[in-house]
């Protein structure tokens, strides 16, 4: 089974707006051009009687998907095939987490791939497109904004990835090294608080400690950017807030 395909950023709204924005505005803010929509440029994207259906200029309709789950403003699941027959759907889940200080994490996540021929290329298809769809969100949101003054802390969970070959030892990996280039980063900034192995087969986690919530957006960017490590497929890194109730 291939992994899912996790994608995540940081908001400076509220969760209902947050929720709002990825729902009630998405023909607002989704970029139809440039390969992501079915008809391109001009046409428009809206929610109708539980799917997502696109509009053509001429009229045309496709259906991009059907609701599965639909529980505002935390969590919304559904079956994806954009340009593709229903019976061949994908799955899309996009959650949305409030942070403290007032921001929201969404994470979007994207699964079933073995619906396609060539699994491996749609999925390296989507983890290109995803990042320019939801850069569009975010600018919808207007992200970039300050918000809040009190220090928060992040859990950079890590799993192998897609890119690492049955039985190799993620630590003899070429793209190790640069796993630990990225922590050493952190360190040097002054925000890392710990980072390690919890086994052998490669999982991991890295505490973030940041002084306030605007430094939220940008760690969630660069903990799957900036790390090639995750860029290049060996791991995968889930951003989670911790709230922390003592410390010695």
């Amino acid at each position: 089974m291939i992994a899912a395909l996790r994608r995540q950023l940081v908001v400076p709204v509220g969760q209902d707006v947050a929720f709002g924005a990825f729902t009630e505005e998405i023909g607002q803010w989704w970029p139809v051009g440039d390969g992501h929509s079915v008809f391109g440029a001009g046409a428009a994207v809206a929610w109708r009687d539980g799917r997502l259906v696109e509009t053509a200029p001429d009229g045309r309709e496709a259906a991009w998907g059907t609701v599965l789950h639909w529980d505002p403003p935390h969590r919304l699941r559904l079956t994806w095939h954009p340009g593709r027959a229903e019976a061949d759907a994908t799955e899309v889940e996009v959650t949305f987490f409030p942070l403290d200080g007032g921001p929201t994490l969404v994470t979007l996540e994207h699964r079933g791939w073995e619906r396609y021929a060539d699994p491996t290329a749609a999925r390296d298809e989507y983890s290109r497109g995803w990042p320019t769809v939801l850069n569009q969100f975010a600018a919808r949101t207007g992200a970039g904004a300050t918000v809040g003054d009190d220090e928060v802390w992040f859990v950079l969970s890590h799993t192998v990835g897609p890119a690492l070959s049955e039985g190799q030892s993620p630590f003899a990996h070429p793209d190790f090294p640069a796993h630990l280039a990225f922590l050493k980063q952190l360190g040097a900034e002054g925000v890392l608080v710990a980072a390690g192995a919890l086994d052998g087969n490669g999982d991991g986690m890295t505490v973030v400690r940041l002084p306030d919530p605007s430094g939220a957006a940008e760690l969630v960017r660069r903990a799957q950017d900036e790390d090639q490590s995750v860029a290049r497929g060996l791991f995968q890194v889930r951003a989670r807030p911790w709230r922390v109730a003592l410390t010695g």
